[in-house]
């Protein structure tokens, strides 16, 4: 997508070929839902499109991903609080299911990662959460092998480091503290 011309039919088809099933599963795995999925994947090509040449020079994988993940992220926040705006008083505190925590996690996550560029924090989670391998990180958005290697050292050193200094400790291991 250079200047201001919009990819050919041809070209979107391919993208969508080559991306949409990673992007799928992204979604899948943030809003529990196939059919919101699907629909997260169509609005993420929307956008990528509509912005014409705003990412210049960043690999459609990378943007497409991104768009993705805010989109997920953002329905999961909406859906969380259009069901506790239907709730009363008395079933508030019942159960909302895995979605708080979800986005509780989630808020955890862009505290630790606050300082890493867009880019380290894709690589991260590409790594960490989608299971991809780094020869497949490299692959998908066009770096070596050597670069995706050092992002995440450089992802870990830093989440060790902004754990440290803000005092976080995940639920699990803060309990298996208190336990020993």
């Amino acid at each position: 997508m250079r200047g201001a011309e919009s990819p050919g039919t041809e070209a979107v088809a391919e993208l969508y070929r080559s991306h949409a099933p990673a992007l799928h599963r992204r979604c899948l795995g943030i809003v529990g839902n196939p059919e919101d999925a699907r629909d997260l994947v169509h609005e993420a090509f929307a956008r990528y499109l509509a912005a014409g040449d705003r990412w210049h020079g960043a690999t459609p994988f990378a943007v497409l991903y991104r768009i993705a993940t805010n989109a997920a992220i953002d329905r999961l926040r909406r859906r969380k609080t259009a069901r506790e705006d239907e709730l009363d008083a008395e079933s508030r505190a019942g159960d909302l299911g895995h979605e708080p925590s979800r986005v509780d996690a989630l808020h955890d996550l862009v505290v630790l990662t606050r300082g890493l560029s867009e880019e380290e924090v894709t690589v991260a989670v590409l790594h960490h959460l989608d299971g991809y391998t780094q020869d497949g990180i490299a692959a998908s958005l066009d770096l070596s092998r050597k670069t995706v290697g050092k992002m995440l050292a450089k992802f870990e050193d830093h989440l060790k480091k902004r754990a440290a200094r803000t005092g976080f400790a995940p639920a699990g291991r803060a309990k298996a503290a208190n336990d020993g």
